[in-house]
C-alpha cells in the first residue's frame, strides 16, 4: 500500500526542524499556518517525534526548540554511583531480578534500584514509540486496543514487531491488520498478559508493557548490550 502523500520524508523532517529552530517558541497552529503544504496529521507526528527525541519541549500546548542536545549524555543518576554498581544494576534488570532482591546484591537502597529500573523502562518505551511514529508515518494502521488493570492500551504491528502507545494515532488512510499481523498480535498480547499479571504493574503500565515486549525472545546478553550501549550510551 503506497501512502506517498502521507509519508514524511527526511527532507520534510529537516525542513520542519529548521522551521522549529527559527521559530524557537510556537504553537501547533503557528507552524501549521507556515507549513501549510504538509498534511496536518503528518506534521503532528513529526512534532511528536521531535519531542520524543528531545529536540523540542512541549509545555501547555507550546513547543520550545531545544538549542543544545548532547545525545551521548549519561543520565544524571549514574553520576552518584560507581561504574561497577551501575553495571551490576543494569545486569540485574536484564536478568529480570526484582528491585527488592537487586538492592541486596548491589548493596544500595531499594528506592535507588526502583529509580534506575524506571529510567530503563522509560528509555525502552520512548525508543519504541519513536520507531512506531516512523512506521505509522510510512504505513498508517488502525490501532488494536486491550484493557489491562482497567486501563486502555493501544497497539500497532509492523514487520512482526508489536508497539505499545498511550496515544491513538489516526488518519483517513489507516489500514487494517494483515492475517499475519493479527496472529503475531494475539501471540504477543497473550505473552504480555502473563508477564504483567501482578497488580503492581498497573503503575507506569505502558512502560512495563514495552519492557515485556522488549524482553520477548531475547537472551540476557542481547538485552544487556542493547540497554547499556544503545539505550544508555555506555561504552
Amino acid at each position: 500500500m503506497e501512502c506517498k502523500d502521507f509519508e514524511p520524508s527526511i527532507i520534510q523532517e529537516k525542513r520542519i526542524l529548521r522551521l522549529c529552530k527559527r521559530l524557537d517558541k510556537f504553537t501547533f497552529e503557528d507552524i501549521l499556518t507556515i507549513a501549510d503544504d504538509i498534511q496536518e496529521n503528518v506534521l503532528e507526528l513529526m512534532l511528536t517525534m521531535f519531542v520524543q527525541e528531545k529536540r523540542l519541549t512541549l509545555r501547555n500546548d507550546t513547543y520550545f526548540y531545544n538549542k543544545a542536545i548532547c545525545k551521548t549524555q549519561i543520565p544524571q543518576i549514574f553520576q552518584y554511583h560507581s561504574k561497577e554498581d551501575t553495571d551490576l544494576i543494569i545486569r540485574c534488570f536484564c536478568a529480570n531480578i526484582s528491585s527488592n532482591v537487586a538492592c541486596n546484591i548491589v548493596k544500595v537502597g531499594d528506592g535507588t534500584i526502583v529509580k534506575f529500573y524506571q529510567l530503563f523502562r522509560e528509555k525502552i518505551y520512548n525508543r519504541q514509540e519513536q520507531d512506531l511514529i516512523k512506521n505509522y508515518s510510512n504505513d498508517p494502521q488502525i490501532a488494536r486496543h486491550r484493557i489491562f488493570f482497567e486501563q486502555e492500551v493501544h497497539f500497532y504491528t509492523y514487520k512482526g514487531t508489536i508497539y505499545v502507545s498511550d496515544k491513538i494515532y489516526e488518519s483517513n488512510q489507516d489500514r487494517g491488520l494483515t492475517p499475519y499481523e493479527i496472529t503475531e498480535f494475539k501471540k504477543v498480547v497473550s505473552y504480555i498478559s502473563r508477564s504483567i499479571a501482578h497488580n503492581k504493574n498497573e503503575y507506569f503500565l505502558h512502560n512495563k508493557i514495552a519492557e515485556a515486549i522488549w524482553r520477548r525472545n531475547r537472551s540476557f546478553q542481547e538485552l544487556y548490550q542493547d540497554l547499556k550501549v544503545n539505550l544508555l550510551n555506555i561504552s
